[in-house]
């Protein structure tokens, strides 16, 4: 199956003259020329990997990985003209000189693709897309919104370990504040909803009285 390549630049030459190096028959290839465009092309096309010209006057590079990160866990790689001040950016797995030629562009692409993690988590009857955020269970695939796959995730990981209310606030929300955990509930509840045959009475995402939840793997 070809990989999705989503390549980012104001300059609708630049998209193209990137674009034509990738063998067609390996990738599949769409472009951007403006943050907006990009972040509904990663909703909608789900790439494999982002590729962005970070020296293209209009992008707020920053803000824009920012933004992909949020909604994608493809690699995003960036063409810089200060390669360090670059490195620094959250969420970005490879910055190469804007200097890189279209071909080596492409070698570098592949090589990080062939490097990534494991793209799934699988634990009895559930698959968890890593990088489209899907969950799959008795060959239904359900969309997660970011922290109900974050929320899975860390349970996936975890599998028959009770995992406190006070962790998953500090793991998933970056808070120490448990005065109102209704976030938690109602989040618990969508993805309930998703993986089980009955939400009200859940027998994979189980409720661990005083404690917490734990996550028990059923068979396919």
């Amino acid at each position: 199956m070809a990989a999705t390549v989503l390549i980012v630049a104001n300059d609708k030459a630049t998209t193209a003259s990137l674009s034509g190096s990738f063998n067609k028959k390996e990738f599949a290839i769409v472009t951007a020329n403006s943050g907006r465009q990009a972040l509904v092309q990663a909703k909608t096309r789900l790439p494999d990997a982002v590729v962005v010209d970070s020296t293209s006057p209009r992008l707020n590079t920053k803000r824009l990985c920012r933004a992909l990160r949020a909604e994608t866990y493809a690699l995003i790689i960036l063409l810089a003209s200060n390669v360090s001040k670059a490195e620094q950016m959250n969420g970005v797995n490879l910055v190469l000189p804007k200097t890189t030629t279209p071909k080596k562009l492409t070698q570098r692409v592949r090589a990080a693709l062939d490097n990534r993690p494991p793209r799934e988590i699988r634990l009895g009857n559930l698959v968890l897309d890593v990088e489209r955020r899907r969950v799959t269970r008795a060959n239904k695939s359900q969309r997660l919104t970011p922290k109900e796959f974050e929320l899975l995730k860390l349970f996936m990981e975890r599998p028959g370990q009770t995992i406190s209310r006070k962790m998953l606030m500090k793991e998933i929300w970056d808070t120490d504040y448990l005065g109102d955990t209704r976030t938690l509930d109602v989040h618990m509840r969508w993805l309930r909803e998703k993986i089980e045959d009955d939400a009200s009475e859940p027998k994979t995402l189980i409720t661990m009285r005083g404690q917490g939840y734990k996550l028990e793997a059923k068979e396919k």
